[in-house]
């Protein structure tokens, strides 16, 4: 009896399970080990939006922008927006030891954090066109918007620090 069932697989189904079980846990206690590298990536992500948003801010303050640095810097920002999304893989929040001040909503309401990351690169492309057209009062328009998109995000999606 014992014989037929392995012959017709049924013998294999509990090793297949015992198996997937196994490769479960290590990719797992991959993402575990991995998650500093992702933490890590994505807040050198931030701090290059941050200083192109800084130098672009820069020269939208000045009488004469020097205007390749404006498209330069506007490029980079509408392609760190692009990429925003995808910085924030399933279960690369808090624990695990690793600082990092994302939000539990960002896993808790993908949806939402998805239509504010669509909002931030549409906002970057307007910057980007307006960058491209030399006109500072629509770029300093799409700056300023650009700057509320990223400050909605921080007050829904950021975790409060308990000194502020």
């Amino acid at each position: 009896m014992r014989f037929t069932a392995i012959r017709n697989g049924a013998g294999r189904r509990p090793m297949l399970l015992i198996g997937a079980l196994l490769a479960i846990a290590m990719a797992g206690s991959a993402g575990a080990a991995g998650l500093p590298q992702i933490v890590h990536a994505r807040q050198a992500h931030f701090k290059a939006l941050g200083r192109a948003a800084k130098s672009l801010r820069d020269q939208i303050g000045r009488s004469h922008p020097d205007w390749s640095l404006v498209a330069s810097e506007a490029s980079r920002i509408q392609h760190l927006a692009s990429a925003l999304p995808s910085w924030f893989p399933a279960g690369s929040g808090k624990g695990h030891g690793v600082k990092t001040r994302a939000g539990a909503a960002i896993w808790a309401r993908p949806h939402e954090f998805a239509r504010a990351a669509q909002t931030l690169l549409n906002r970057a492309q307007n910057v980007t066109r307006a960058a491209a057209s030399h006109d500072p009062r629509a770029l300093a328009l799409g700056s300023r918007a650009l700057g509320q998109s990223c400050g909605g995000c921080h007050r829904r999606f950021r975790a409060r620090s308990s000194w502020w």
